[in-house]
């Protein structure tokens, strides 16, 4: 068990932490290795995908210098491992000589380094949380950590008040509505000058694999000749992954809880398929209903019993008195005409 760390940071880039992660597998871009650099007092972290350890001191300078240049100031401490990362008396003497301040962990024990480390992980966790999801193969493993640092960025933390690490260094609040699903498919809007003929289709599917690199508005795609296409015009559909072998194509809730109704397939001229139902429940067609909770039913007050109709006892009851009976008017008696008297 080892003593908390007093050490913390008062003001941004006071303190900076770095580690060296390698990956098993050879990435896209042929990157096996992927440095970070942790703001103790603001919390953001950067990332950079290496091909070599070698070239970790170099990337090491390069981002001194830019956090020189984009934030004009200067880095006053800087804490690594002892592992031979940054063994170099070179580097050594460059961060001397601009009064950088230098921390090291003791030989084999990177528990000293601890922010990295822990902000390792947690970028690890959220990268395999998404590549597992999208179904990706693993040597698309840096577009998902540029994808992952991307979003950790923009996340509440809660030792900063909830504030995210963006607003702590930038002092705005960070813009997200250019963030999608990681792996989702996208329809990509090709330029004349990238389609195949004049009669090719205009939009294609393609996998979303994150944000491009110094504009939030481009989005970067992979096409399905494993090649990385820029644009920033596309249709997402964060519910289908192209990647997976099964369509993730699933039914969604609206807030009012209820499943949405199952698109119509009836042409015309053809009845319907439960034109003879009287019953929903038994032709729901595999989409569940909402049941009942038993605290509904608790709640629930009885209904009162549906009284019968009172039937009258035909005993006292009057008998009926039949209608008069209609009367025929008599037919005329045929009498002879009256004889006619002579005037005397």
């Amino acid at each position: 068990m080892f003593p908390e760390n007093e050490r913390c940071a008062s003001k941004p880039f006071e303190l900076v932490h770095s580690d060296l992660k390698s990956f098993l597998v050879t990435l896209y871009q042929k990157f096996k290795y992927v440095i970070t650099f942790y703001n103790d007092y603001t919390s953001h972290a950067w990332t950079m995908p290496l091909r070599s350890k070698a070239v970790a001191i170099m990337a090491a300078k390069d981002f001194l210098e830019r956090v020189h240049i984009q934030h004009n100031v200067h880095v006053v401490g800087w804490m690594s491992d002892a592992s031979g990362d940054y063994k170099s008396d070179l580097f050594y003497q460059a961060l001397l000589e601009k009064g950088i301040k230098i921390y090291q962990s003791a030989p084999r024990t990177p528990m000293q380094n601890g922010c990295a480390k822990r902000l390792g992980h947690t970028l690890m966790d959220k990268v395999e949380s998404m590549r597992y999801q999208a179904c990706i193969p693993d040597s698309w493993w840096e577009f998902a950590f540029a994808h992952t640092t991307h979003i950790y960025n923009r996340t509440l933390v809660a030792h900063l008040r909830w504030h995210t690490p963006h607003e702590m260094l930038k002092g705005e609040m960070p813009n997200i509505d250019h963030l999608r699903v990681f792996g989702c498919g996208a329809f990509v809007y090709l330029p004349a000058t990238a389609r195949a003929n004049k009669m090719a289709p205009k939009l294609e599917l393609m996998t979303y694999t994150g944000v491009a690199p110094g504009n939030e508005h481009n989005f970067l795609f992979m096409h399905s000749t494993n090649a990385v296409f820029t644009t920033a015009h596309a249709i997402f559909d964060e519910r289908h992954f192209p990647c997976c072998p099964k369509n993730r194509h699933e039914p969604l809730e609206n807030p009012f809880g209820r499943v949405n109704p199952k698109p119509t397939t009836d042409q015309p001229g053809n009845p319907p398929d439960d034109i003879d139902s009287d019953d929903d429940v038994e032709h729901n067609h595999g989409y569940p209903h909402p049941q009942v909770q038993d605290d509904d039913l608790k709640c629930k007050e009885p209904e009162a019993p549906e009284e019968e109709p009172i039937q009258p006892n035909p005993s006292h009851m009057p008998s009926p008195v039949p209608p008069p009976a209609l009367r025929m008017p008599s037919p005329a008696r045929n009498l002879p005409p009256p004889a006619l008297q002579r005037p005397g």
